[in-house]
């Protein structure tokens, strides 16, 4: 199908390939997981997180998001966010509803539990279960419904939600390294996907890692940076 009616050749954007193994990767200690869709195109080297708590999806892997969000927006770019629905609309901080693109919608399903933030670190909040996902009253943006009052998020400081990976404050746990890319769809028809978790056993370039900070190289029981490399 044409991009157009005026003819032009698309390029697109420039990917940059990066090496995330300095060490052997059939040497690594890793095991499959399960993606749920809505995710798009999951690099390698993506921190994880698991799902801990959810009617259907307990045991399934999403990318990690920061415990720590100071800065969120400049700080995160789309492949630092994967983990996030950014929310559309400011929450007053006394609704259980929160406003975010139907595309981002698909990234959740009745159940699942939700933790909220924004820049401001303080309003890092347990949202509770999902326990709606309006699709059809609005055709720009999706209401999902939780059990817990979400509190005060304004969106000019990156608020957002997300499927909690821990149960206890800040609700977000990295697990392991996403061995190679998973394109895990977007929107209605999003399917998820199948891909392989570094655990440990192995030793990556910092700089070839997402979703990656300090708080997330505490999550890793052992691991540690040595220069450029991050030792698991």
């Amino acid at each position: 199908m044409p991009l157009g009616d005026t003819p032009y050749v698309y390029l697109g954007g420039q990917t940059d390939l990066k090496r995330l193994f300095y060490s052997d990767p059939d040497k690594a200690f890793a095991k499959p997981i399960t993606i749920p869709g809505g995710y798009g195109n999951i690099k390698a080297g993506t921190l994880m997180g698991i799902i801990t708590e959810s009617t259907s999806r307990v045991g399934n892997h999403v990318p990690y998001v920061f415990a720590d969000t100071t800065g969120l927006i400049a700080a995160l770019a789309e492949d630092n966010a994967r983990g996030l629905a950014y929310l559309v609309q400011d929450e007053a901080g006394a609704s259980a509803d929160a406003y975010v693109t139907m595309e981002d919608s698909y990234k959740f399903a009745v159940g699942d539990h939700l933790q909220a933030q924004d820049s401001d670190y303080a309003t890092q909040t347990d949202c509770g279960a999902i326990t709606a996902i309006d699709r059809t009253t609005y055709l720009h943006m999706a209401k999902i419904t939780v059990t817990n009052t979400i509190g005060v998020l304004q969106t000019s400081k990156g608020a957002s939600i997300s499927i909690q990976t821990a149960t206890a404050s800040p609700y977000v746990k990295a697990v392991g390294v996403l061995k190679g890319g998973v394109n895990t769809g977007t929107g209605e028809n999003a399917k998820g996907g199948q891909g392989v978790l570094i655990l440990k056993n192995a030793m990556l370039y910092v700089n070839s890692l997402y979703c990656y900070n300090t708080d997330a190289l505490a999550d890793l029981s052992g691991a540690s940076v040595d220069g450029k490399y991050l030792i698991m």
